[in-house]
């Protein structure tokens, strides 16, 4: 019996909507959840502009309840249109906002929830709880996303070996539950990097480190994981492209030069760059891939100058590295470490850095013209102008961030990029219903021993009612028996009497 949940991604363009279903096939197993459908076969999204934090002056505008604008009201009611009738009044909704909603001050954020939790219950026939609507940090967005990668992939499923089919065992217990390896996650945004890796449950405790239950049991630790996760502002292709910038006019701009030339762009192809103090400076582009890379990787270098930093390893120059071997762990790339190394130069999967310089080295040497005019062809189909003028620094960026910023070997690693997973794009949404209905099977087996326990009694009572007449027949039976019984007993006994009687008669003198 399938039951439902929707969940709104508030992200800082706009809300996007995510029906699932869900159900509890044992309180030893994690929680069967999909993607729900629509009438042809295709997952129920749906997303609305703009952003929620685009109400922070009118908080009141979220919900339309004193305004005409109705800016949720349309995705639910987009919703319930594949939510069967009797499922939706039990199926719960949860609104997470994310980096737009964390940008605006607390006590605006604060004014837009507060709205939310007193007026959506009149809005949607859904359940509407309180801490079921809230602000999420770039750390749980990242735990998310390492829960739904890993949950698609099954490698949070338990292995069920018995002792007779191997020739080894690590216990003498009859049975024994073999954790699957789970992958860990780096995902590049354009503001931030986020990474998500499974850790030594018995590591060294730090502030990066945190331990999530996906059961439903919290006093059962069968699926506990210890997680390094770290969310790194600054870091993603936009910033890092900001700060690259910087870094140009502060050590490439000689003898006041009117322009700097600069390897991350396409031979020829200049760009006018004004800065956020006003001052204004020219790249233009001499298209050398293994110069902007070296670029870049000095620029990485500067971060990792820190006096903390310097006597242990640090990821970006600002985080402790986690214990564990970044280059010996499967390593899965989403974003723009897909579209920067699939929509150009179509070596998106499993990563080879001789490969990708090989492909990025040849791009970024064509000239801006030969460029233009393959991509005016249709020769980058997956890609836009921005895209292609940004290619070489892109492409150059993501690789020095893996290999310098989180230390992952440029030869020997096991790192991939993708965009689907068993066929779906999965999003964090999944992972985040995954964790917040860890619960449901709990609900669902007491249900079941309700439903169980009515049976027996509905049982008992049938059994009662099929035994009623004949316990009243083997009575009737009974007393007829003993009326029978009587009688025959009190004939004796005359008859007995009048024989006595006879016999004393007979004597007497």
């Amino acid at each position: 019996d399938w039951n439902y949940a929707v969940i709104i991604d508030a992200g800082s363009t706009g809300s996007r909507l995510y029906l699932y279903r869900f159900r509890s096939v044992s309180e030893k197993l994690l929680i069967d959840i999909r993607p729900a459908y629509d009438n042809i076969r295709r997952h129920v999204i749906k997303k609305i502009n703009p952003g929620l934090s685009s109400f922070a002056d009118n908080p009141e505008n979220a919900t339309g309840n004193f305004f005409d604008l109705y800016y949720l009201k349309p995705l639910l009611d987009y919703a319930i249109q594949f939510i069967p009738f009797d499922k939706v009044k039990f199926t719960s909704l949860f609104i997470f906002a994310t980096a737009g909603m964390r940008l605006i001050p607390v006590h605006k954020q604060n004014l837009i929830l507060k709205n939310l939790h007193e007026n959506l219950s009149a809005v949607v026939p859904m359940q509407v709880l309180p801490e079921h609507i809230r602000v999420i940090s770039g750390d749980w967005e990242g735990i998310y996303s390492w829960i739904a990668v890993n949950y698609v992939l099954g490698r949070l499923d338990f292995v069920f070996f018995s002792l007779n089919q191997i020739f080894f065992a690590f216990s003498f217990k009859k049975d024994e539950n073999f954790r699957k390896p789970t992958v860990g996650i780096i995902d590049m945004g354009g503001g931030s990097v986020q990474i998500a890796v499974e850790t030594n449950q018995s590591g060294e405790e730090d502030e990066f480190s945190q331990k999530i239950n996906l059961g439903c049991d919290d006093n059962n630790d069968v699926f506990m994981y210890r997680l390094f996760v770290s969310t790194f502002l600054g870091f993603g292709v936009n910033q890092g492209l900001q700060k690259y910038e910087n870094y140009m006019k502060n050590h490439l701009i000689q003898n006041n030069a009117p322009y700097v030339r600069d390897p991350c762009l396409p031979k020829n192809l200049v760009k006018q760059i004004h800065m956020e103090n006003g001052s204004i400076f020219t790249r233009k582009g001499y298209g050398s891939w293994d110069d902007c890379f070296d670029h870049l990787v000095k620029l990485l270098a500067e971060q990792n100058q820190k006096v903390e930093c310097v006597k242990r390893n640090c990821l970006l120059g600002m985080v402790r590295a986690p214990n564990l071997s970044l280059s010996n762990t499967e390593l899965y790339g989403f974003s723009e470490y897909w579209f920067s190394m699939e929509d150009v130069l179509s070596l998106g999967g499993s990563y080879n850095f001789t490969t990708l310089a090989h492909e990025a080295r040849k791009f970024c040497a064509q000239k801006w013209s030969t460029v233009l005019y393959r991509w005016r062809n249709r020769l980058y189909p997956k890609a836009d102008k921005e895209r292609i003028q940004m290619q070489c620094f892109k492409s150059a960026w993501i690789s020095a961030i893996l290999h310098f910023g989180f230390h992952v070997d440029k030869y020997f690693n096991n790192f991939k990029s993708v965009l689907l997973i068993e066929g779906q794009e999965v999003q964090w949404t999944l992972g985040a219903l995954l964790y917040h209905l860890r619960y449901f099977p709990l609900r669902d087996i007491q249900k079941q021993r309700l439903l169980e326990k009515k049976r027996r009694q509905n049982v008992t009572n049938r059994g009662i009612i099929y035994l009623l007449p004949l316990i009243i027949s083997v009575f009737a039976l009974f007393v007829v028996w003993f009326s029978l019984r009587r009688s025959i007993l009190r004939r004796e006994r005359s008859m007995w009497g009048y024989m006595m009687l006879s016999q004393n008669d007979s004597f007497a003198p």
